[in-house]
């Protein structure tokens, strides 16, 4: 489980004043109500015309090694609360057939990948905040009503239940570092704005009759995923996580018999930097001063987690030479299974190396030059010989 994961689990199950745990097997809410974005999303792009899919391969390889639309190997962070408050996992809005929407009580999923609080925050189409909670709008006056006897019922179904926020990330990424739409502002009024526009969402799902919201908004993008922290950009986020308590205590105040919770995941993975040790993270090496590097090269062996690109001169399905893989390696699908750098390329700059080339990129011509490591690491195999993932035809 992946620290965010971590952080999200206990984060919930610490706060008390939300439920009480019984010795019976039912659940401890009768609903989790999803909204946000790809942190959250459990298959509502999959029904988008989007480039921001997750449903091919590897995604959902720990998900019965099915793809589902999360972005993710396994479950998110909110299936992992789900399961937790005794819950069947929320399924996406858009995967669930107009007419069979009554018969889904104990929560929905409305998240979109690559979309945000603002409505021009997107990648192709997506559902906005703006939507998510138009579509919950439905539920509430069309479907929910089909189900329960009355709408005393309805508003005491609503009022026990989980809403789960997870969203704002993608406001900075697409929106706030690579639009000129923002600009004007400064962190601080940037982060102002959007909490202004997530507040008045809070405001409208509260009206609807929600009660018990968790609300988390972009962690440190400066560090994500796969890549040395970028702290000018972390500055720049840093704003939003500090004034989000305080805009949810002001909400709470105003809105009678609310409860908020606040997550903090900017100042978690601060502790875990400054810390490491605390979480179980060793250090492993420390950068000389001098240019040098601290050993004469690497070479790598494994499987998808460390592969450059030998499974693109492979005639296999598990290939990693498409978008969105290499989104935030100069934009560029290398056959790295992942947006960004893998651990190997992580530690290769740690120690002042180059990132060592896939044995079967570099031209056997050519391979007698490369004395810094090369990547032997192919996806789909392991350490049994009939481990493998062959092309269908």
């Amino acid at each position: 489980m992946s620290s965010f994961n971590v952080f999200w689990v206990v984060l919930l199950m610490s706060y008390q004043v939300f439920f009480t745990k019984t010795d019976s097997k039912e659940s401890l809410v009768p609903a989790m109500y999803v909204f946000g974005d790809s942190s959250v999303d459990s298959g509502n792009n999959n029904n988008l015309n989007t480039m921001a899919k997750a449903n091919i391969y590897p995604y959902g390889i720990d998900f019965n090694n099915k793809s589902t639309g999360r972005f993710t190997n396994g479950k998110t962070f909110a299936d992992l609360i789900a399961v937790k408050l005794g819950l069947p996992l929320s399924p996406p809005y858009l995967g669930v057939p107009e007419s069979e929407r009554y018969k889904v009580v104990t929560g929905i999923n409305y998240a979109s990948g690559a979309c945000g609080i603002l409505n021009d925050t997107r990648v192709g189409d997506c559902l906005s905040l703006d939507l998510q909670v138009k579509y919950f709008t439905s539920t509430v006056t069309n479907d929910l009503p089909k189900h329960f006897q009355s709408k005393d019922e309805v508003q005491n179904h609503l009022s026990k239940s989980i809403y789960l926020l997870s969203i704002g990330s993608n406001d900075y990424a697409l929106n706030y570092f690579n639009s000129t739409t923002y600009q004007n502002k400064t962190p601080i009024e940037f982060a102002d704005f959007l909490l202004e526009k997530l507040g008045s969402k809070l405001k409208e799902l509260y009206e609807l009759g929600a009660r018990k919201y968790v609300v988390g908004v972009a962690g440190q993008l400066g560090c994500s995923p796969s890549k040395f922290c970028d702290e000018a950009k972390n500055e720049k986020i840093k704003p939003l996580s500090d004034k989000l308590s305080k805009k949810l205590q002001d909400l709470q105040a105003q809105l009678s018999g609310s409860s908020f919770i606040s997550s903090n995941p900017f100042n978690f993975f601060n502790e875990i930097k400054n810390s490491p040790e605390k979480y179980g993270y060793q250090v492993f090496f420390t950068r000389a001063d001098s240019k040098e590097s601290l050993v004469s090269a690497m070479y790598v062996f494994g499987d998808s987690s460390v592969d450059y690109g030998n499974n693109n001169n492979l005639n296999t399905m598990a290939k990693a030479n498409i978008y969105p893989y290499g989104i935030d390696f100069n934009n560029k699908s290398t056959g790295r299974f992942t947006n960004g750098k893998t651990f190997a390329d992580l530690i290769a700059v740690k120690l002042g190396l180059t990132l060592p080339p896939p044995y079967l990129g570099v031209s056997e011509s050519e391979r007698y030059k490369v004395v810094t490591g090369i990547n032997y690491a192919s996806d789909a195999c392991g350490i049994l010989n009939d481990t493998r993932v062959v092309r269908s035809n």
